[in-house]
């Protein structure tokens, strides 16, 4: 049984036996990647045409797909773990979800977030989870339909980075993450909790009166983009910023 790794968070390759197989052209990439976004799980003709083709299929379009399905089952022979089959509406790619990084990834963060766990078992399963981020899913196949996925994996991947900042904080461990705050503070200018995690490192360091400007720049855009007042974990953290006590 020769091993076999599919990733799909940066460019898309697959190793078998540490061999890097071709891929084929452009739309025989989008197929596996449609088939990719949901391993072991039946994806419609229809939808597969849509995803292959952006939406504008050509004529005698169920030929093309089956040509290209054929063309990716070949590219498969040498890997007993990844199987290209037809179902009763459509085709499904078999494969072991600890192949699939997509996968892997998820399992692993679902894993750190068990009620009761260890956090050293929690933050080395955070850890391990993002290595295999590599940049953005599926980054070198041109589908329209990718940008959802893209959107909803950069929530994810957010989140469980900060969840494992959450963890070096709890462990007094704050040097590290004042360049990764500071950048993603920048690209979320109204999410409280990376908010909280910033000011948290900043009084930290020293610096009570930045953690007390960046709750001041927050709070003002809350109320003129939103409408709305800090959350109360928030409120809190300031009031205890403002008496003096370092979180």
């Amino acid at each position: 049984m020769c091993a076999t790794e599919v990733r799909v968070l940066g460019e898309v390759e697959i190793r078998v036996g540490g061999r890097v197989l071709a891929l084929g052209p452009p739309r025989q990439r989008r197929l596996l990647a449609a088939l990719l976004v949901e391993p072991n799980v039946q994806i419609s003709t229809g939808e597969l045409i849509s995803r292959v083709w952006n939406g504008s299929p050509p004529p005698r379009v169920h030929n093309a797909l089956y040509s290209y399905v054929s063309r990716l089952r070949a590219v498969f022979q040498c890997s007993d773990r990844l199987i290209l089959t037809r179902g009763h509406r459509g085709y499904v790619l078999i494969a072991d979800d600890d192949d699939v990084d997509l996968c892997r990834f998820r399992a692993l963060v679902s894993r750190a977030r068990q009620p009761g766990g260890d956090r050293r078992r929690a933050k080395l399963a955070y850890e391990t989870a993002l290595s295999l981020c590599r940049g953005v899913p599926f980054v070198d196949v041109d589908a329209a339909w990718l940008a959802d996925l893209r959107c909803r994996f950069a929530a994810e991947r957010l989140g469980a980075e900060l969840d494992l900042f959450d963890i070096c904080l709890r462990e007094g461990r704050s040097s590290e993450l004042l360049g990764p705050l500071n950048h993603y503070a920048a690209e979320h200018p109204l999410d409280e909790r990376i908010a909280a995690q910033l000011m948290t490192v900043l009084c930290r360091h020293g610096r009570q009166a930045d953690a007390l400007r960046r709750y001041a720049g927050l709070s003002r855009r809350l109320r003129n983009e939103l409408g709305v007042d800090p959350g109360a974990r928030l409120v809190a953290l300031h009031c205890r910023i403002l008496s003096g006590a370092c979180p």
